[in-house]
C-alpha cells in the first residue's frame, strides 16, 4: 500500500486541514487529484483539493456545524468551497457522469470511489489519500503513470475527451509542466489528434486559460511542439504558431534568468501584425490589461536600434514605453543568431528596465500663466516644446522651455 508520510507534507497537517476532516464523518473526505499526484511526484503542492462521499447538503451541513466558513462555488456540480483564514478548499461530492457534450456535463452523486475516478482525465489525477496518507488508486494505473511519467486518459481516451474536449489541452498542460522527455501515450495523442476540432466548441475563457497554464510551464517547448505537429495549435492559436520562436525565449530565460511570462512566450510565437493580434485578444476575450500589452506590442511603430547611441535610445524608450521596449528587445534578443547582437539588444532591455522616464517640465498651467489661451493651439505649442526636450535627451528644464515658449508664442 503507497502511503504519504504526513510529516514529510507539511500540507497535510495544518490547523485548517485537521479542522476539515474533524467535519467530517470518518472516511468520507479525502484528497485528491493535483496534491496527491504532486506530492507523489516529489513537486511542489499548490491548491489542495478533497472529495467527498457526503452529497453537496451534507458537506455544507458538515461545514456549518463546525462553523468554517463556506461558499457554493459550483453546487450544481458538486463543488463547496471551504474557507479557513481566507485559504480556500474545494470539496467536491463523488460524482458520475449523466450526460455530456464536450463542453458540459449533468452530474449524479454517489458514494463510489471508483465511479468518481472513472470520469477524471488522466490516470494520475485520479488517486485519492486519506487524513493519514493512505493513497487510493481505483483505477489500477495512476501509481503506475506516475512512476513511469506516462500520461494516460482514464478509461478509453476517445470517450474522455468527447466528455470535455478542454481535456485536449489539460492534457498538454501536464505534459507541459511534468512530462520531460517521457514516451507519449499513443492512444492518448491519437485522440487529441482526432478530437481537435471539438476545442472550437469551448468557451473562449476556459481555452485562454488553459493556454496560458501552458505557457507558464518551466519549458513549454516540447509540448507545444507536439501540438503544432499534430495539427492542434493552430486550432487554438492560428495567429500565433511559431513553435521555433517559444524555444527560442525560452533559451533566452534560460540564459539572463528571465522569469516565465505566457505574454511574452506568446509574442515571440507570433508575427508583430496588428491586426491579428487584435483578433486574437478578441477571439479569446483576453482581459483589458492582457490586451493592452499585446496590442501595444504588435502596434509599435517607435525604431529600435541596439548599436545606437544612449541618447537616442532614451529618446526610442519614452516615446515607445517601457514595456513595449522591454517586450521587442526580449524577443529581438531570443531571435538573434549573433550571440554579440542579442547581447546588444539585451543591453538595451536593461537601460529600459532600469531608467526612469522623466516627467515633462511644463504643464497647461504655465502655458496659460505665459498667456497661450486654452485650446489647439495650446496642444500644438506643448507637442512642439515636449519635441524639443526629447531632442534636448531630457535636459532643458522649465526655465529653459519656457524661454523657447516665449520665442515660439511672439
Amino acid at each position: 500500500m503507497t502511503r504519504l508520510n504526513p510529516e514529510q507534507n507539511a500540507w497535510m497537517r495544518g490547523d485548517d486541514i485537521s479542522a476539515l476532516f474533524k467535519a467530517f464523518p470518518d472516511n468520507t473526505l479525502r484528497f485528491v487529484g493535483g496534491c496527491v499526484r504532486n506530492a507523489l511526484m516529489g513537486v511542489e503542492v499548490g491548491d489542495i483539493d478533497l472529495a467527498s462521499q457526503l452529497k453537496p447538503d451534507d458537506v455544507a451541513s458538515a461545514l456549518k456545524a463546525a462553523e468554517i466558513k463556506y461558499v457554493p462555488t459550483g453546487i450544481e456540480h458538486g463543488t463547496i468551497t471551504a474557507v479557513i483564514d481566507g485559504k480556500p478548499f474545494e470539496i467536491t461530492s463523488l460524482r458520475k457522469d449523466v450526460e455530456t457534450d464536450g463542453r458540459r456535463a449533468v452530474v449524479s452523486f454517489t458514494q463510489d470511489w471508483a465511479e468518481d475516478a472513472q470520469r477524471r482525465d488522466l490516470t494520475m489525477n485520479a488517486l485519492y489519500a486519506d487524513f493519514d496518507g493512505t493513497v487510493f488508486d481505483p483505477t489500477g494505473q495512476g501509481l503506475d503513470d506516475i512512476k513511469a511519467m506516462k500520461f494516460r486518459f482514464v478509461g478509453e481516451a476517445d470517450l474522455r475527451i468527447k466528455e470535455d474536449y478542454l481535456r485536449i489541452l489539460r492534457y498538454f498542460r501536464f505534459l507541459a509542466w511534468y512530462g520531460g522527455a517521457a514516451k507519449l501515450d499513443a492512444s492518448a495523442l491519437k485522440a487529441c489528434r482526432e478530437n481537435r476540432s471539438g476545442l472550437k466548441k469551448l468557451s473562449a475563457e476556459r481555452v485562454w486559460s488553459e493556454i496560458k497554464k501552458i505557457l507558464s510551464a518551466p519549458d513549454p517547448s516540447r509540448a507545444v511542439h507536439i501540438m503544432l505537429t499534430n495539427e492542434i495549435l493552430e486550432e487554438v492559436l492560428p495567429e500565433a504558431s511559431n513553435a521555433e520562436g517559444l524555444s527560442r525565449m525560452v533559451k533566452l530565460e534560460r540564459r539572463e534568468a528571465i522569469k516565465p511570462d505566457p505574454l511574452l512566450r506568446l509574442m515571440s510565437m507570433a508575427a508583430r501584425e496588428p491586426l491579428q493580434m487584435a483578433l486574437l485578444c478578441k477571439r479569446l476575450k483576453m482581459s483589458s490589461k492582457e490586451t493592452q500589452r499585446l496590442r501595444a506590442w504588435s502596434d509599435s511603430s517607435v525604431a529600435l536600434d541596439p548599436h545606437g547611441e544612449n541618447k537616442e535610445q532614451l529618446k526610442s524608450i519614452y516615446l515607445g514605453g517601457k514595456t513595449v521596449v522591454i517586450d521587442r528587445c526580449r524577443i529581438r534578443a531570443a531571435g538573434e543568431d549573433d550571440a554579440i547582437v542579442s547581447t546588444r539588444w539585451m543591453s538595451l532591455c536593461d537601460l529600459a528596465m532600469g531608467w526612469t522616464p522623466p516627467e515633462f517640465p511644463l504643464s497647461g498651467k504655465d502655458m496659460k500663466a505665459a498667456g497661450v489661451k486654452s485650446g489647439p493651439q495650446m496642444g500644438k505649442m506643448l507637442e512642439a516644446l515636449k519635441a524639443l526636450w526629447i531632442r534636448s535627451g531630457f535636459t532643458a528644464d522649465r526655465e529653459k522651455l519656457l524661454m523657447a515658449l516665449k520665442l515660439i508664442n511672439r
